[in-house]
């Protein structure tokens, strides 16, 4: 048995990849390939198995358990997952704040393009749902956020 070269190894790293190709043909060249490759070096597909070494299993840390899917294997730890919070802080944003806000921030140049379409779809649900108008916690969140970024761009201008 013959150990395998560097050079014969580095073919075989490019050409193995190409085994899963969804072509037929490219899949019986890449066989031919390989095979010509370990011919080459005076080995065979058997001495390639006997390189790769035996298979090792993958080490497991603990394994936590939700409610829904098991995210790693060993030790079964269970948890319950957190309650979402039911008032958020900043969550009850009027329409009218929204008004002014959003104005604020499309009358400057900074936003960017998912920051602007994101402020323009605020602004038509405010105008369209008046006092019917709300938005989610991560909504009103990222609305103050950009209000606050827009604050401290023009005290710095300033």
């Amino acid at each position: 048995m013959t150990e395998l070269d560097k050079n014969t190894i580095k073919r075989l790293r490019k050409l193995l990849p190409m085994l899963t190709s969804d072509q037929p043909g490219e899949v019986t060249a890449t066989v031919v390939a390989i095979l010509r490759a370990l011919n080459s070096a005076g080995s065979s597909i058997h001495e390639l198995v006997a390189a790769l070494g035996e298979p090792q299993k993958p080490r497991v840390i603990e394994r936590i358990v939700y409610r829904d899917r098991v995210v790693v294997e060993e030790r079964i730890v269970y948890r319950d997952r957190e309650p979402a919070p039911k008032d958020a802080a900043g969550a009850t944003v009027s329409a009218g704040d929204v008004l002014k806000m959003a104005s604020t921030l499309l009358a400057d140049a900074f936003l960017h393009d998912r920051e602007r379409d994101f402020v323009c779809n605020v602004l038509a649900r405010a105008e369209r749902e008046g006092e019917r108008f709300s938005i989610t916690s991560k909504q009103s969140v990222w609305l103050r956020e950009l209000t606050v970024r827009h604050r401290e761009m023009e005290a710095g201008r300033g």
